[in-house]
């Protein structure tokens, strides 16, 4: 389990509005935040009068408090009409672009004379329009955009807003390193740096795979030995010898180390094929091992590929894998063969699990030796959601999100593989053909929604052709 997501919310109201009924559903919609998972932060009655937001003073003790709260992202709640300037300003935190959320309360009962009103739908579109003057990135409730806390529709937004939040902290400023270059023929995992310094504020640590492999000479036994008897555990390595397992508990302790030395998030490692005949094992299971323990790691050099993985398991709250978008089922036209040499991590299945060897490279060799170190598994039956992120000309930034569902189908890959159902492969398969490359990080479970808006406030332009929402207007993706 990650930790909760730490949120501010702005308890928006408006003075010549009832006070009490903006206070009696600040604490329920705090309350339904924690359900959702949320760490919501808010002003209390020693910050602002009844604990609101109705001046521009009190607007600016909100955003003072949201920043030293370093919290990932503000809610917005129109608890009456609210004051959009205010409103506005305790969202916009100095120095950060973060995600914004909007809703608002609906009314107590029918409108009546007598009665006190809120007013929430018109005061929500004012805040709306107050954050499009500042080209503030906001989201909403598709579903009960003015409603009640206690609606579940409403916490199933806070849940998928908290972890497109939790992505876009993670991903900004990110640190990856890149363990050797791509592989020659591989243009396909081409990238530019500095257009994701630009982008993201990401920073890549190079490594030459001569580094990697003489530090695995001197990495500390009594850490090898630990790493050797887990993964003997962890996995079948029948087919193993001890000192190819050995080579592989050593380069996981030097990438270990490289995560330490460099605080790296994630990685992006040339796994073939000087892996093979440099060093002499593939790589595959060590990146597998480091991904569970959240240290995602992209096969090819694959940088982008690092970057999707990293925000697919910040939203899924797991491991993400990277795939192949590969075959297509001969029998069933919408399932295909989500594939990889044998990288995915060992969590995204209860079954069995296995070292073994890279089929591919030894059938073009012609012989096994250096070839072993894949992971051979299938992803666990249910959803799936997955994610790439690419860059084009002109810096353009599409992401593709799709879901699907894993199944049993006849056939069995060699490595890491997840028959996937999709609604329509002939509409993913086009779009990919249109602007997307070879990898995909999947991981288990169904957020896709939450990867899109993820993607949206990272300032990427989600793709989604298998029936998640598109973008709304100004507003960014909804929720579903």
């Amino acid at each position: 389990m990650m930790e909760r997501v730490r949120i501010g919310f702005v308890p928006a109201s408006r003075t010549i509005f009832d006070a009490k009924l903006a206070v009696k559903v600040k604490g329920a919609a705090l309350e339904a935040m924690k359900e959702a998972g949320l760490e919501p932060v808010s002003p209390g009655d020693d910050l602002t009068q009844n604990g609101l937001v109705q001046t521009p003073e009190e607007a600016r003790k909100a955003a003072l408090l949201f920043e030293d709260s370093d919290v990932a992202g503000v809610v917005i709640g129109a608890l009456n009409f609210g004051n959009e300037v205010p409103a506005a300003m305790a969202a916009t935190v100095p120095g950060r672009q973060l995600p914004v959320m909007l809703f608002g309360v609906g009314e107590e009962g029918r409108l009546a004379r007598e009665k006190s009103r809120r007013d929430a739908f018109c005061g929500l579109i004012s805040i709306a329009t107050a954050l499009r003057h500042r080209e503030v990135r906001f989201a909403f409730p598709r579903v009960s955009a003015v409603g009640y806390p206690e609606d579940a529709s409403l916490k199933k937004a806070f849940s998928e807003f908290g972890r497109a939040c939790r992505a876009v902290k993670g991903v900004r400023g990110a640190v990856y390193a890149q363990v050797g270059p791509r592989p020659a023929d591989f243009e396909t995992c081409a990238y530019d740096e500095l257009s994701l310094l630009r982008k993201l504020g990401t920073r890549i640590v190079p490594v030459p795979l001569s580094t990697l492999f003489s530090l695995t000479a001197f990495a500390k036994e009594s850490r090898v030995r630990e790493v050797f008897e887990d993964m003997a555990a962890s996995a079948d390595r029948s087919r193993v010898s001890d000192m190819d397992l050995s080579k592989m508990a050593r380069l996981e302790v030097v990438l270990e180390d490289l995560v330490e030395e460099h605080g790296l998030d994630g990685m992006a490692i040339q796994c073939w094929t000087s892996f093979q005949d440099d060093y002499g094992i593939s790589p595959c299971f060590a990146m597998a091992r480091l991904t569970d323990c959240g240290v995602p790691c992209a096969c090819e050099a694959d940088v982008h590929g690092t970057v999707s993985m990293h925000m697919l398991s910040l939203v899924a709250e797991r491991p993400a894998g990277l795939a192949d978008w590969n075959n297509r089922h001969y029998m069933q036209p919408d399932v295909f063969s989500a594939w990889h040499c044998g990288v995915f991590p060992p969590s995204m299945t209860r079954g069995t699990k296995a070292i073994g060897m890279h089929d591919i490279l030894a059938a073009s060799t012609g012989t096994d030796e250096g070839k072993y170190g894949t992971v051979e598994l299938s992803i666990d039956e249910g959803s799936v959601t997955m994610c790439r992120v690419t860059e084009h000309p002109m810096e353009e930034w599409p992401v593709l999100v799709a879901e699907g569902r894993s199944v049993v189908a006849e056939g069995d890959p060699p490595g890491s593989n997840a028959w996937v159902r999709v609604a329509d492969l002939d509409a993913l398969y086009s779009e990919i053909l249109r602007g997307f490359p070879h990898h995909t990080a999947i991981a288990r479970g169904s957020c896709g929604s939450a990867a899109a808006v993820a993607a949206y406030f990272l300032g990427m332009d989600p793709v989604l052709p298998l029936g998640l929402d598109k973008t709304a207007l100004e507003a960014g993706p909804e929720f579903p």
